[in-house]
């Protein structure tokens, strides 16, 4: 409990202190007819307020008139108050000032005149303890604001993520989550999956950025990915938002396909985690559920994936790491280009014989030939398996 030294005893003072129930009826009076803070929005109960008041004034006189340490309790408390129940702070201040201009009536109504010396110490002493007491009320009006928006952001947070659930047992519930976050029920929804760390992602700059386009959404920090839902009024809308967060996010993005029933939310979220993780490592991009059906099913099945790359391209995996990063380039290069080695040697800036040398390595190294139907498909399975699941563990080997 914050204290103060007690000004010098004022026998003036000390005659209030017995004026204390009448002084709080009229202080009430007073705030509740000028400020319609309290007068028009009800947040305060008129006990609430009249205990507020009267423990104010009763610390206040009681410090002026030298019968205690001067306390700050009862301002702290009416600072939490006013907070708790979204009084301004303006009103708050407010509410001093009429208190403070209250005693000074008083003390003036009590005194012998203008020329009454008492009254001269104590008017400096009365402003520096309303001022003592406002501060205080308004350090703690300020605490309990960051506490209730830590404590709304926490529940929100946790709201949010019951959203993601499984909800095909008790389907109400995803509709309640909705309406409690001020979502639609109806319209073209997708799962957004970014694969990022969640201390390089806003949520808000996310939703900031998607609101120009139309977009409502919500986003889940996890520990391995940011969950979101967005939601318009039309598919193409959603697209657009695709777009806005290839140009906003650089690390891998996917997509789930668009829904138009809520209760669809939960198997969105795995398709968006697939598409996502159809990204190379390291790599950003925006990938939709649907467009690498391939990639789709390797990450789907990554321990397969993983055996199908080293049985298959076993022997460029072992070579020294430049040697397999050049392989690999022209490998997925040729894929990437439709088989032309002059593409090839343009995307990769080296002569066409080398692209032409480095695939007969290939097919020498695995025994597979990107000119057969069969041996390519082979190879071009083993290359995405390795890009999506393999890599990263190849190079830490």
């Amino acid at each position: 409990m914050t204290t103060h030294a007690p000004p010098v005893t004022s026998p003036l003072a000390a005659q209030l202190t017995g004026a204390i129930e009448e002084m709080t009826d009229e202080l009430v009076r007073r705030i509740v007819a000028t400020d319609p803070s309290y007068a028009d929005t009800g947040l305060l109960t008129e006990e609430q307020l009249h205990s507020t008041c009267h423990n104010n004034l009763s610390a206040i006189l009681g410090a002026l008139a030298g019968t205690h340490p001067l306390l700050l309790q009862s301002a702290r408390d009416a600072g939490r108050l006013k907070a708790e129940q979204a009084i301004p702070v303006a009103a708050l201040l407010h509410a001093y000032r009429l208190g403070g201009r209250l005693i000074w009536e008083e003390l003036t109504a009590r005194s012998s005149g203008p020329g009454d010396v008492r009254l001269h110490a104590l008017a400096t002493q009365l402003w520096e303890v309303i001022d003592l007491y406002s501060d205080a009320a308004v350090e703690s009006y300020r605490d309990t604001e960051m506490l209730l928006a830590r404590a709304d952001a926490q529940a929100q947070s946790r709201l949010i993520r019951t959203l993601f659930d499984d909800h095909s047992r008790s389907p109400g519930r995803v509709l309640d989550v909705l309406r409690s976050l001020g979502l639609p029920e109806h319209g073209t929804f997708c799962v957004v999956a970014i694969d990022a760390d969640p201390t390089t992602v806003s949520p808000a700059t996310l939703g900031n950025a998607l609101r120009e386009y139309g977009v409502r959404s919500v986003w889940d920090v996890r520990m391995d990915a940011v969950i979101g839902l967005v939601t318009a009024l039309a598919p193409a809308t959603i697209d657009r938002a695709g777009q806005r967060l290839a140009a906003l996010v650089a690390d891998r993005v996917g997509l789930s396909t668009p829904f138009g029933s809520p209760h669809a939310i939960a198997a969105a979220v795995t398709e968006a985690r697939q598409a996502c993780h159809s990204v190379p490592p390291g790599t950003g991009g925006v990938v939709r559920y649907g467009e690498e059906p391939v990639a789709h099913l390797l990450v789907t099945v990554p321990d397969a994936a993983r055996r199908a790359a080293t049985q298959i391209l076993g022997p460029v995996l072992t070579l020294p790491a430049a040697e397999r990063a050049d392989l690999v380039a022209v490998l997925d290069a040729w894929y990437r280009h439709g088989g032309s080695a002059v593409a090839v040697a343009d995307a990769l800036h080296c002569h066409r014989n080398t692209v032409r040398y480095r695939l007969r390595k290939i097919r020498d190294l695995t025994g597979r030939d990107t000119t057969d139907p069969r041996q390519s498909a082979e190879l071009y399975l083993a290359l995405r398996a390795y890009l999506l699941v393999d890599s990263a563990q190849t190079a830490a080997s």
